[in-house]
């Protein structure tokens, strides 16, 4: 049986079809904020463009999230 230390390991690595998918929704969610961006920037209504924007701010923290699960 592993001990801790070696499970806490084995959870941190990541098959090559993972990864694949961890890039694929990184590249999502970076390509949902440039929209998100382009939209809020040809926004004329201000609540409008803040909604926008908020969404914008959501996929920044998804694409975080993707990050921070990737080995360092």
């Amino acid at each position: 049986m592993p001990n801790n230390a070696q499970m806490t390991a084995d959870r941190n690595l990541f098959s090559d079809k993972e990864l694949h998918y961890i890039k694929d929704f990184m590249s999502w969610e970076l390509l949902a904020m440039k929209k998100c961006a382009d939209a809020a920037s040809r926004c004329e209504d201000q609540e409008i463009q803040q909604l926008i924007q908020e969404a914008g701010k959501k996929h920044i923290q998804h694409f975080e999230t993707l990050l921070a699960q990737l080995p360092s």
